[in-house]
């Protein structure tokens, strides 16, 4: 078997272009993730580091053995730090950038060395530098899951190959005299590894991808403010577990909290400490919670409650929990300013499975009760009745079903 060492390079000169090429066009198209710049300047420094390497043939040995191979050492520290940025966020650690500094110092010592152990020690050094975004991927990334998982294999299996090539140039150093020659071992060597980095880069631009399309999920589903889902999927959801109820035969409350006089705090202690409140608010809520439970935002300062499989009793129990916890929970001013208190008002209504009850009329529902414990003088749960379901014959339900629509 015989690889041609020039054509492998050539090959993966064009792949690291395409990778280059591909990066910038997604940042041209508004993805203008740091990490992904990061890596975009990886691809660039090896894309030169390999154009230098066969340059060896016009060039001083000296400045191609030198720019090669420092460029992609620098090329790898990229990718190290969009990995830390990815999974950890924030720049590199201080050690990884020594050890860089000490490769790179290394290299320049040994630049003048015969070419097989000078392939050994410098192929070392490339899967050393790789191990801590390794350990970075499968210890934050892989119970991710998803393409990041394909990023880890495919950087092991770079750091596997150049490990084992500096393994094989110590134990066969006869095979590594010149590196545009048609040994297989180093050649094949050469190709797994720089071709496990470039489908490394594309994983990770899928990452990112899969990063971006998540993040815009939540945006859709999610109040900003609180953490909590906002209305559109606090209906939906409310709907769902409805008909979940029907089919299981089993209960759902649905519960509206709304704190009282909330416009005086924003008027007394600032916006901003009425947003303070809304978040205190809902982590008051959700400690209190079971974790089938769901708090949306419905608006302003309402929010809606749902409890699966929750009669009028268990309702009535979860809410008045939920409310000894907001009265016991103290507000800190973000602005240094005196702490205060809140309250909270509440109306539960509970649809039987057979109830028939629409999402809409048991938000109606929940609505009355809630205005009736403000009536009441606020900070109580309220707990209402829903109407019972009116059977009709079965002529008179086909006429009314006719007149729908």
């Amino acid at each position: 078997m015989s690889l041609d060492v020039p054509t492998v390079m050539l090959a993966l000169v064009v792949g690291f272009l395409l990778l280059a090429l591909q990066l910038w066009v997604a940042q041209r198209g508004g993805v203008r993730l740091p990490e992904l710049q990061l890596w975009s300047q990886g691809c660039w420094a090896v894309l030169v580091g390999f154009l230098f390497l066969p340059l060896r043939v016009v060039l001083p040995m000296w400045i191609s053995v030198f720019v090669g191979n420092g460029m992609l050492m620098i090329g790898l520290s990229f990718y190290n730090a969009a990995v830390h940025r990815h999974l950890v966020g924030g720049r590199a650690p201080g050690w990884y950038l020594w050890l860089c500094g000490l490769s790179l110092a290394v290299m320049t010592a040994t630049v003048q060395m015969d070419i097989s152990p000078r392939t050994g020690l410098y192929s070392l050094i490339y899967g050393v530098l790789l191990l801590p975004s390794i350990y970075l991927l499968l210890r934050f990334g892989w119970p991710r899951g998803g393409t990041i998982r394909m990023v880890a294999v495919t950087l092991s299996g770079t750091a596997l190959s150049m490990l084992l090539r500096a393994a094989h140039a110590a134990v066969r150093p006869e095979a590594y005299t010149d590196l545009l020659n048609a040994n297989p071992a180093n050649a094949i060597a050469y190709l797994m590894a720089f071709m496990c980095l470039m489908g490394a880069g594309f994983g990770f631009v899928l990452a990112c991808f899969e990063r971006v399309a998540l993040r815009m999920e939540e945006l859709a589903t999610t109040d900003g403010l609180t953490g909590c889902i906002n209305r559109s999927t606090t209906d939906a959801l409310l709907a769902h577990t409805l008909e979940r109820g029907r089919r299981e035969g089993a209960p759902v409350a649905f519960a509206l909290l709304d704190l009282d006089h909330f416009k005086r705090v924003n008027d007394r202690f600032g916006h901003a400490a009425g947003d303070a409140a809304l978040r205190a608010f809902a982590q008051a809520v959700k400690s209190r919670l079971r974790s089938s439970d769901v708090l949306g935002r419905m608006g302003g300062e309402e929010f809606g409650l749902i409890l699966p499989m929750t009669d009028g009793p268990g309702a009535a129990r979860i809410v008045e929990q939920v409310r000894d916890a907001v009265e016991a929970m103290e507000v800190r001013s973000p602005e240094g300013g005196e702490n205060f208190r809140v309250t909270v008002s509440a109306g539960v209504v509970v649809a039987a499975s057979d109830s028939g009850l629409t999402a809409s009329r048991l938000y109606m529902l929940a609505d009355k009760e809630l205005y009736r414990a403000k009536e009441l003088g606020r900070n109580r749960v309220q707990l209402g009745q829903a109407p019972p379901k009116v059977l009709m014959p079965a002529g008179l339900a086909g006429v009314a079903g006719a007149g729908e629509g």
